[in-house]
């Protein structure tokens, strides 16, 4: 499934996400969403985990955050 067709009003927090290749900042090909960013100029990007129990967060980098739309929930 995609993450367009969660319904509306989904918590985004903690889902494990598929990540497409192309992005060299975050070596695994999926996440857990832990929060997402974006600015008036389209610039944005998501904050994942690795696993829900780590600390560390990792930034995925993109040029509008409505690219994520097309990203698949991994669960």
């Amino acid at each position: 499934m995609k993450i367009k067709n969660l319904p509306p009003q989904t918590n985004m927090t903690g889902i494990k996400i598929k990540i497409p290749d192309g992005h060299p900042e975050y070596d695994s090909n999926t996440g857990y969403w832990v929060s997402q960013w974006g600015y008036p100029d389209g610039k944005a990007g998501v904050w994942l985990k690795k696993n829900l129990n780590e600390t560390r967060i990792y930034p995925i980098f993109l040029d509008k955050l409505d690219e994520v739309l097309e990203w698949d929930v991994a669960d």
